[in-house]
Protein backbone atom coordinates (compact mmCIF):
# COMPACT_ATOMS: atom_id res chain seq x y z
CA UNK A 1 0.00 0.00 0.00
CA UNK A 2 1.46 3.34 -1.10
CA UNK A 3 1.21 6.72 0.61
CA UNK A 4 -0.63 8.32 -2.30
CA UNK A 5 -3.49 5.84 -1.89
CA UNK A 6 -4.30 6.88 1.67
CA UNK A 7 -3.30 10.57 1.66
CA UNK A 8 -6.10 13.07 2.25
CA UNK A 9 -6.33 16.69 1.10
CA UNK A 10 -9.48 17.46 3.10
CA UNK A 11 -7.43 19.36 5.68
CA UNK A 12 -6.08 22.55 4.14
CA UNK A 13 -2.47 23.31 5.12
CA UNK A 14 -1.50 26.55 6.82
CA UNK A 15 -0.11 29.29 4.63
CA UNK A 16 3.39 30.39 5.60
CA UNK A 17 2.25 34.03 5.46
CA UNK A 18 -0.72 33.35 7.72
CA UNK A 19 -0.71 34.57 11.29
CA UNK A 20 -0.33 32.61 14.48
CA UNK A 21 -3.91 33.48 15.36
CA UNK A 22 -5.17 32.00 12.08
CA UNK A 23 -3.13 28.87 12.74
CA UNK A 24 -4.71 28.43 16.17
CA UNK A 25 -8.19 28.82 14.70
CA UNK A 26 -7.42 26.19 12.03
CA UNK A 27 -6.04 23.77 14.61
CA UNK A 28 -9.17 24.19 16.69
CA UNK A 29 -11.32 23.56 13.59
CA UNK A 30 -9.50 20.32 12.72
CA UNK A 31 -8.98 19.33 16.37
CA UNK A 32 -5.21 19.07 15.90
CA UNK A 33 -2.11 20.45 17.62
CA UNK A 34 0.11 19.97 14.55
CA UNK A 35 -0.45 21.16 10.98
CA UNK A 36 1.56 21.32 7.75
CA UNK A 37 2.78 24.69 6.46
CA UNK A 38 2.98 25.45 2.71
CA UNK A 39 3.33 28.37 0.33
CA UNK A 40 2.15 28.02 -3.23
CA UNK A 41 2.53 24.24 -3.13
CA UNK A 42 5.96 24.37 -1.50
CA UNK A 43 6.10 22.40 1.72
CA UNK A 44 7.90 24.07 4.65
CA UNK A 45 7.28 21.65 7.49
CA UNK A 46 4.95 20.92 10.40
CA UNK A 47 4.17 23.54 12.99
CA UNK A 48 2.91 22.72 16.46
CA UNK A 49 0.67 24.67 18.80
CA UNK A 50 3.64 25.09 21.12
CA UNK A 51 5.69 26.69 18.34
CA UNK A 52 2.87 29.06 17.47
CA UNK A 53 2.65 30.29 21.03
CA UNK A 54 6.38 31.04 20.88
CA UNK A 55 5.66 33.90 18.48
CA UNK A 56 6.04 37.30 20.11
CA UNK A 57 2.67 38.33 18.74
CA UNK A 58 -0.05 36.04 17.42
CA UNK A 59 -0.58 38.39 14.46
CA UNK A 60 2.99 37.74 13.28
CA UNK A 61 3.31 35.48 10.19
CA UNK A 62 4.28 31.90 10.99
CA UNK A 63 6.95 32.04 8.29
CA UNK A 64 9.09 33.77 10.93
CA UNK A 65 9.76 30.40 12.55
CA UNK A 66 9.52 28.09 9.51
CA UNK A 67 13.29 27.51 9.38
CA UNK A 68 13.13 25.64 12.70
CA UNK A 69 10.13 23.47 11.82
CA UNK A 70 10.28 19.69 11.67
CA UNK A 71 10.09 18.58 8.05
CA UNK A 72 8.81 15.01 7.94
CA UNK A 73 7.34 13.84 4.65
CA UNK A 74 7.05 10.88 2.31
CA UNK A 75 6.63 10.73 -1.44
CA UNK A 76 3.35 9.49 -2.91
CA UNK A 77 5.05 6.28 -4.06
CA UNK A 78 6.37 5.50 -0.55
CA UNK A 79 5.21 2.35 1.20
CA UNK A 80 3.00 2.47 4.27
CA UNK A 81 5.94 1.28 6.37
CA UNK A 82 7.88 4.41 5.32
CA UNK A 83 5.00 6.53 6.59
CA UNK A 84 5.10 4.80 9.98
CA UNK A 85 8.88 5.14 10.13
CA UNK A 86 8.72 8.89 9.46
CA UNK A 87 6.02 9.37 12.10
CA UNK A 88 8.13 7.57 14.70
CA UNK A 89 11.38 9.32 13.78
CA UNK A 90 9.86 12.81 13.97
CA UNK A 91 7.33 12.03 16.72
CA UNK A 92 4.39 13.50 14.80
CA UNK A 93 0.77 12.44 14.28
CA UNK A 94 0.49 13.56 10.66
CA UNK A 95 2.82 12.91 7.73
CA UNK A 96 2.66 15.17 4.65
CA UNK A 97 2.77 13.47 1.25
CA UNK A 98 4.65 15.10 -1.63
CA UNK A 99 4.44 14.50 -5.37
CA UNK A 100 7.02 12.14 -6.87
CA UNK A 101 7.53 14.41 -9.87
CA UNK A 102 7.35 17.95 -8.46
CA UNK A 103 7.77 17.54 -4.68
CA UNK A 104 4.65 19.64 -4.28
CA UNK A 105 2.40 19.13 -1.27
CA UNK A 106 -0.43 16.66 -1.98
CA UNK A 107 -2.03 15.99 1.41
CA UNK A 108 -1.43 14.29 4.73
CA UNK A 109 -1.74 10.88 6.30
CA UNK A 110 -3.11 10.96 9.84
CA UNK A 111 -2.40 8.49 12.61
CA UNK A 112 -5.95 7.19 12.27
CA UNK A 113 -5.78 6.55 8.51
CA UNK A 114 -2.31 5.02 8.88
CA UNK A 115 -3.54 2.61 11.57
CA UNK A 116 -6.60 1.64 9.53
CA UNK A 117 -4.45 0.98 6.47
CA UNK A 118 -2.01 -1.07 8.54
CA UNK A 119 -4.82 -3.19 9.97
CA UNK A 120 -6.13 -3.92 6.47
CA UNK A 121 -2.65 -4.67 5.16
CA UNK A 122 -1.86 -7.09 7.96
CA UNK A 123 -5.25 -8.74 8.55
CA UNK A 124 -5.22 -7.59 12.17
CA UNK A 125 -9.00 -7.70 12.60
CA UNK A 126 -9.58 -10.80 10.46
CA UNK A 127 -10.61 -13.90 12.38
CA UNK A 128 -7.80 -16.37 13.01
CA UNK A 129 -5.27 -17.57 15.52
CA UNK A 130 -1.87 -16.16 16.42
CA UNK A 131 1.28 -18.09 17.28
CA UNK A 132 4.50 -16.66 18.71
CA UNK A 133 7.62 -18.79 18.25
CA UNK A 134 11.32 -18.29 18.91
CA UNK A 135 14.32 -19.74 17.08
CA UNK A 136 18.08 -19.18 17.25
CA UNK A 137 19.22 -16.56 14.74
CA UNK A 138 21.48 -19.08 13.00
CA UNK A 139 18.53 -21.44 12.44
CA UNK A 140 16.04 -18.81 11.29
CA UNK A 141 14.42 -19.58 7.94
CA UNK A 142 11.07 -17.87 7.42
CA UNK A 143 10.15 -19.97 4.40
CA UNK A 144 10.56 -23.13 6.51
CA UNK A 145 8.29 -21.75 9.26
CA UNK A 146 5.62 -20.82 6.74
CA UNK A 147 5.94 -24.25 5.11
CA UNK A 148 5.27 -25.95 8.46
CA UNK A 149 2.12 -23.88 8.95
CA UNK A 150 0.78 -24.45 5.45
CA UNK A 151 1.52 -28.18 5.56
CA UNK A 152 -1.13 -28.35 8.27
CA UNK A 153 -3.82 -26.77 6.08
CA UNK A 154 -3.46 -23.35 7.75
CA UNK A 155 -2.73 -20.17 5.80
CA UNK A 156 -0.40 -17.38 6.99
CA UNK A 157 -2.12 -13.98 6.79
CA UNK A 158 0.72 -11.89 8.28
CA UNK A 159 4.10 -12.39 9.86
CA UNK A 160 6.24 -10.16 12.10
CA UNK A 161 9.79 -10.68 13.33
CA UNK A 162 11.76 -9.22 16.21
CA UNK A 163 15.49 -9.91 16.63
CA UNK A 164 16.62 -10.44 20.21
CA UNK A 165 20.35 -9.80 19.83
CA UNK A 166 21.00 -10.26 23.54
CA UNK A 167 19.83 -13.88 23.50
CA UNK A 168 20.70 -14.58 19.87
CA UNK A 169 17.13 -15.41 18.88
CA UNK A 170 14.47 -14.34 16.43
CA UNK A 171 10.91 -14.03 17.74
CA UNK A 172 8.26 -14.58 15.08
CA UNK A 173 4.58 -13.66 15.42
CA UNK A 174 2.35 -15.42 12.89
CA UNK A 175 -1.26 -14.44 12.19
CA UNK A 176 -3.20 -17.30 10.59
CA UNK A 177 -6.64 -17.84 9.11
CA UNK A 178 -7.55 -20.61 11.57
CA UNK A 179 -8.48 -20.73 15.24
CA UNK A 180 -7.55 -24.43 15.42
CA UNK A 181 -3.78 -24.34 15.89
CA UNK A 182 -3.21 -27.64 17.68
CA UNK A 183 -1.68 -29.37 14.65
CA UNK A 184 0.56 -26.39 13.85
CA UNK A 185 1.79 -26.15 17.44
CA UNK A 186 2.57 -29.86 17.51
CA UNK A 187 4.46 -29.56 14.22
CA UNK A 188 6.50 -26.61 15.52
CA UNK A 189 7.42 -28.59 18.62
CA UNK A 190 8.51 -31.58 16.50
CA UNK A 191 10.81 -29.26 14.56
CA UNK A 192 12.31 -27.90 17.77
CA UNK A 193 10.77 -24.41 17.66
CA UNK A 194 10.07 -22.78 21.01
CA UNK A 195 6.40 -21.84 21.41
CA UNK A 196 6.33 -18.48 23.18
CA UNK A 197 2.55 -18.06 23.20
CA UNK A 198 -0.56 -18.74 21.17
CA UNK A 199 -4.10 -17.44 20.89
CA UNK A 200 -6.67 -19.52 19.10
CA UNK A 201 -9.99 -19.14 20.87
CA UNK A 202 -12.95 -17.39 19.27
CA UNK A 203 -13.22 -15.18 22.34
CA UNK A 204 -9.73 -13.84 21.71
CA UNK A 205 -10.61 -12.83 18.15
CA UNK A 206 -13.74 -11.04 19.32
CA UNK A 207 -11.78 -9.30 22.08
CA UNK A 208 -9.15 -8.19 19.56
CA UNK A 209 -11.83 -6.69 17.34
CA UNK A 210 -13.40 -4.92 20.32
CA UNK A 211 -10.03 -3.44 21.31
CA UNK A 212 -9.40 -2.31 17.74
CA UNK A 213 -12.82 -0.65 17.51
CA UNK A 214 -12.22 1.05 20.87
CA UNK A 215 -8.87 2.35 19.65
CA UNK A 216 -10.52 3.77 16.52
CA UNK A 217 -13.12 5.54 18.65
CA UNK A 218 -10.37 6.96 20.88
CA UNK A 219 -8.45 8.34 17.87
CA UNK A 220 -11.62 9.93 16.51
CA UNK A 221 -12.28 11.83 19.77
Amino acid sequence: MRAGEIASNVMKPLNSNGTGEQAIVAMHEYNLNQMPVTDGGNYFGIISLEEITSLKHLNDPIIQIHTSLKRPFVLESSHLFDVMKAALEFNVKIIPVLSDQTNEYMGVISAESCLKAFSELNSIVDEGGIIEVSVPINNFALNEIIRIVENNDVRVLACYTNIDHKNGKVEITIKTNSNDLAAVIAAFERHGLEIKDFFHEQEYTENLKDRYDALMRFINV
